[in-house]
């Protein structure tokens, strides 16, 4: 009975652990976020002045109960400018190790958004409006 017991503070305790290292990775993430800008053919693509859309945060091991130490994250922004870009960062070990913009056409941006309608619809209305004509029309 008594080696339950421990085995179930134990796994609790595993799974506080988790969790903050989670929240440890976002915040790292967040003001790196915060920081990163980069110019590609005359566009300043800015993380500060952007909209994140969509996020991925992902940790290894993806096993139950065991605290990552890695991540990879991705966002989805859209600029004050209207131009779209992926924001990516890793972690390795806790310490950030490397991250990049790379821009986004529209169309990309849209197919990234499709698992989203509601979205979809918010930043490509005139998709919406080509849907229900679609749907009207058959």
């Amino acid at each position: 009975m008594e080696s339950v017991i421990i085995l179930f503070l134990c796994g609790l305790a595993l799974y506080q652990l988790s969790l903050r290292q989670d929240k440890m990775a976002e915040q790292l993430i967040a003001q790196t976020f915060n920081r990163f800008e980069r110019r590609y053919n005359d566009i300043t693509y800015s993380c500060l002045n952007s909209t994140v859309v969509k996020k991925q945060l992902h940790g290894f091991p993806a096993l139950p109960l065991v605290p990552s130490v890695n991540y990879t994250a991705r966002a989805l922004c859209y600029s004050e400018n209207k131009n779209w870009f992926w924001f990516d960062a890793s972690i390795r070990n806790m310490k950030l190790c490397s991250t990049s913009i790379t821009p986004v056409s529209q169309p990309e941006a849209c197919d990234a958004l499709s698992s989203d309608p509601e979205v979809l619809s918010q930043y490509f209305p005139e998709n919406k409006d080509n849907e229900s004509k679609a749907e009207t029309s058959t």
